[in-house]
């Protein structure tokens, strides 16, 4: 933290999970923030941010994202991950979490109204704060979850 602004990385895939992350913007100002995504023409524009390319495509890709991930960290030293996933924030968050310690916080896609996506499964563990836009979900997550009504 520095100046009391907290550095946030926001991570997110394309698509909708991206478009949930714009929506919530405000509520990071006016902190220091920055994006990790994928590569791509939609995010071109994004900034600052660090463009990953897909991973899943390749055992090399799964294997050297990890490595990649940890530059980005070590070089931006966040405070906060925040994210709305997909898949991406599963290597950010565990890197982020082991290796520097940073508070993460996941915010479950609108999309999932009845049941867990993979990445909120796999990364509620980790987190610091975990958000669902349904109330079933409570259920669904454990005691940890929070529900604060549809954020989107």
């Amino acid at each position: 933290m520095k100046n009391g602004r907290l550095k946030i990385a926001l991570v997110s895939s394309h698509g909708g999970h991206l478009a949930e992350l714009m929506e919530v913007m405000d509520a990071f100002a006016p902190n220091e923030y920055f994006f990790i995504t994928y590569h791509g023409e939609t995010v071109a524009d994004l900034k600052p941010a660090y463009f990953l390319k897909k991973f899943h495509d390749s055992a090399w890709g799964l294997f050297s994202i990890w490595f990649r991930v940890f530059r980005i960290l070590r070089r931006e030293r966040p405070d906060v991950v925040f994210s709305t996933g997909a898949e991406i924030a599963i290597p950010v968050f565990l890197v982020a979490k082991i290796f520097f310690g940073c508070k993460l916080a996941y915010l479950e896609s609108a999309a999932q109204v009845s049941a867990p996506s993979l990445t909120g499964r796999v990364v509620y563990p980790f987190c610091d704060i975990f958000l669902v836009q349904w109330e079933g979900l409570l259920k669904k997550y454990g005691p940890n979850a929070r529900y604060k009504g549809g954020l989107i």
